[in-house]
């Protein structure tokens, strides 16, 4: 059998004495090992210096590492030395010395001559060597005592408070303002959980708002009450070239807040020859009828969302632009039954190019589903009629015109308000959801610069697949930053079940004040981690004995009460940090050398 070529032939064996002259100068080079050789140089310093000298060193080492290493949980190494180490210990050495030098002088002056005595050099290196050793024995106990420590502090956690290192990235640069000195720079979501009367309208949305953080982009902000708008609308018209746009079809505030304007969320069905057209239609019947995590009639949902979206399809390509509204639809589905069969023959013939194939689908479906017998197309009808209610209203039929072109929104210079009553938040949220997902999809269909969706009372628009499903995961890509606002974390678990820590898990901010329930301080707290909690054992010559317990950094009860006055925040990955809330009208710098406020009065606090 050959041999293999890439065999490595073994070496030749050789004498005992057949050495190579390399072999010989390795035999006398030594590789010192660094901190016995810093040992070694202390030993000298001792025996050589006295341990007067050596005790000075080593007492400026340890307050160099009490100062600089110890906070932040390293050991008390002798190498590598830190140049801080060095300048301490000489320090540390000459001051000793200056101070025995007085106390000297003054034994000199002040004692007689005869306590004076003269020693010899073996019993001076002797008895220096002596209390060398035995000060080093002393620094090595405290060493050992302050490794001992450390290891009991990280046994059972390591959660700490972020420092200047940790947020570096959010201290500096123009972006959505996030409280204290921070800033969201890039690209990412944010979401703040404040419980009621909390002040995140005066201590996040308005300084924003105000330009305190200096975004630039657009801005879609829902509004209860008006509050936010009827005080920062005025500046923000007062920006070079930008938009202001005001949806407020209940007149809420109008002194305030300025003309409304109106949306027609089905504008963004315009272009009929798009591919995306059903698809559009089909996010817009679930606004309408929306998803629910536990629904029990979700074939009649179902249903009457695919029958809805039919009808939108089939409203966007055989229109005019004027009919085109939510109006049409309300009406077509309280037709007569001879009209209702008449708009289904129609939608059988629709012959638009892209979408017609799926209409007549749509209309045979619909057929079927009527064929099934009255108890069953009832309920459908009834999902339907149910979902469109809330179009009846005359204030709200009037603003879902023609009006405000979503597409603009990605210009970066554009501000949106959707001002809506407190009282209707619930009975209305259909339209908050439609004007809300529009908006987004016409952003995502034309990107361009940035565009913040800051969605206050985030729970009432209820499951939002294109929030949700969607957008925390991709619209950031987009240049789009989500910004829910919710009271409670139990107000995302109950619509999203499930699936609710999306919004922990794929937003790059998230804020905490005024919690006051249980749930969410308990998950705070636990997100926040726990740390050891060492108590520790001391004499003057070092560390006895330290041993670490268990403890939460924030407990939930801790939270609950700090909270009140401070904003507990998570940035990226870094630790937790928390800073004091300030309101809008306590901020120095929304207010000019004159004394002129950027802010408008709050018409909800009279003077």
């Amino acid at each position: 059998m050959s041999a293999n070529n890439n065999s490595v032939t073994p070496p030749k064996k050789r004498g005992y004495f057949e050495v190579s002259t390399a072999e010989i100068a390795e035999l006398f080079v030594f590789k010192g090992k660094p901190v016995a050789r810093v040992k070694f140089i202390l030993a000298m310093v001792g025996m050589l210096l006295t341990p007067i000298t050596l005790i000075g060193a080593l007492v400026g080492y340890v307050r160099a590492y009490i100062k600089f290493e110890y906070p932040y949980g390293k050991d008390p190494d002798l190498y590598p030395l830190m140049p801080i180490h060095r300048v301490a210990m000489v320090l540390g050495a000459v001051l000793i010395w200056c101070v025995l030098f007085l106390l000297v002088y003054l034994a000199l002056t002040m004692l007689p001559d005869d306590w004076v005595r003269h020693g010899y050099l073996i019993a001076y290196l002797f008895v220096n060597l002596v209390l060398s050793a035995s000060v080093y024995g002393a620094f090595r106990y405290w060493r050992h005592g302050i490794r001992r420590t450390l290891i009991e502090s990280e046994k059972f956690g390591t959660a700490k408070f972020a420092d200047e290192s940790d947020v570096m990235p959010y201290l500096t640069g123009n972006g959505i303002y996030l409280g204290g000195s921070f800033r969201l720079t890039g690209k990412g979501h944010i979401l703040t959980c404040a419980g009621t009367r909390g002040g995140k309208g005066t201590n996040l949305i308005i300084p924003n708002l105000l330009g305190l953080g200096d975004y630039r982009g657009s801005w879609v902000v829902i509004d209860p009450k008006g509050e936010n708008t009827a005080v920062t609308a005025r500046l923000q018209r007062s920006r070079d070239n930008r938009k202001v746009v005001v949806l407020n079809p209940w007149g809420l505030l109008s002194d305030h807040t300025g003309e409304s304007q109106s949306y027609n969320p089905l504008d963004i069905l315009a272009d009929t020859s798009d591919n995306n057209l059903v698809d559009d239609a089909n996010m817009i019947a679930e606004m309408i009828i929306p998803y629910e995590k536990a629904d029990r009639d979700k074939f009649f949902t179902d249903s009457a969302r695919s029958v809805l979206s039919g009808l939108i399809t089939h409203l966007a390509t055989a229109y005019p632009p004027k009919d085109r509204t939510l109006v049409t639809l309300w009406a077509w589905l309280r037709l007569p039954q001879a009209e209702w069969g008449k708009l289904l023959e129609d939608m059988s013939v629709n012959d638009d190019p892209v979408s017609g194939d799926a209409i007549k689908k749509s209309s045979q479906e619909t057929l079927k589903l009527m064929a099934t017998g009255d108890k069953t197309w009832g309920i459908i009808i009834a999902y339907l009629l149910q979902g469109t209610d809330f179009i009846k209203s005359p204030a709200l039929s009037k603003s879902v015109q023609s009006g405000f072109d979503p597409y603009t929104l990605a210009d970066g210079n554009t501000t949106l308000y959707v001002i809506i009553p407190a009282d209707k938040l619930q009975s209305h949220s259909r339209w908050l959801r439609l004007v809300v997902s529009t908006t987004m999809r016409a952003v995502v269909r034309k990107p361009n610069k940035n565009v913040c969706f800051l969605l206050d009372e985030f729970a009432a628009l209820g499951y939002m697949p294109e929030v949700a499903d969607v957008g925390l995961g991709l619209y950031a890509g987009y240049n789009i930053t989500l910004w829910p606002v919710v009271q409670t974390l139990v107000q995302l678990q109950n619509i999203y079940q499930h699936n609710w820590e999306n919004f922990i898990g794929n937003t790059t901010v998230r804020q905490f004040f005024n919690v006051n329930d249980n749930f969410t301080s308990n998950y705070v707290s636990n997100a926040i981690g726990q740390t050891s909690n060492v108590q520790v054992s001391r004499a003057w010559w070092g560390t006895v004995s330290a041993k670490g317990n268990p403890r939460q950094l924030v407990t939930p009860d801790e939270l609950r009460r700090a909270s009140g006055e401070n904003i507990f925040t998570f940035m990226g990955n870094a630790p937790v940090t928390y800073y004091p809330k300030q309101a809008y009208y306590d901020m120095p710098e929304l207010t000019d050398a004159n004394g002129k406020h950027r802010y408008d009065d709050n018409p909800y606090y009279k003077k």
